[in-house]
């Protein structure tokens, strides 16, 4: 049996380590993103939080890119039973709706929202509208235009001021 000199081997580790990153890097890249949702169910979804956080004198949930929070939310952190039981809720929500639910706004949305919280339309979709609203407030809070611009973060706080005269 030949023994292989620490060089070799130490060349050997490194380069099964480096074969291990880019293994579980390239299987991270093929992963999708967020939730696959059809064109209806984002329609759906993005209506929802429009209702939800509105569009006013300053930007809504919608515009302000929250839907790709919640989905990304929804597929990372839910399990996949829960995913298909909100996706499924979401397939539901227009035969909910008393009228058509593309062109819902304003305050009869935001009736049907309350109605869809207080569970009329079954515990599945209270579930989802729960949920929801919750993915969407924490997404709109901690998006970048929110906390700079209404909550006055500063991501480090306590200036230097090199010029500042010192006064004995």
């Amino acid at each position: 049996m030949k023994m292989s000199s620490r060089r070799a081997w130490l060349k050997g580790m490194t380069l099964a380590a480096l074969g291990t990153v880019a293994y579980y890097d390239l299987s991270a890249k093929s992963k999708s993103i967020s939730l696959t949702l059809s064109l209806a169910e984002e329609d759906v979804l993005h209506r929802l939080m429009g209702g939800i956080i509105p569009e006013s004198s300053i930007p809504g949930a919608v515009s302000l890119g929250v839907p790709t929070f919640v989905k990304t939310m929804l597929k990372d952190c839910y399990e996949p039973k829960a995913q298909d039981a909100f996706r499924s809720v979401l397939a539901q929500i227009p035969t909910f709706y008393k009228g058509d639910f593309n062109q819902a706004n304003g305050p009869a949305l935001e009736a049907f929202l309350f109605e869809l919280e207080q569970g009329k339309h079954g515990v599945d979709a209270k579930k989802a509208i729960a949920t929801l609203k919750g993915l969407t407030i924490q997404g709109y809070v901690t998006t970048e235009y929110v906390m700079v611009n209404h909550l006055n973060y500063q991501m480090a706080p306590g200036f230097w001021n090199p010029c500042v005269p010192v006064n004995k």
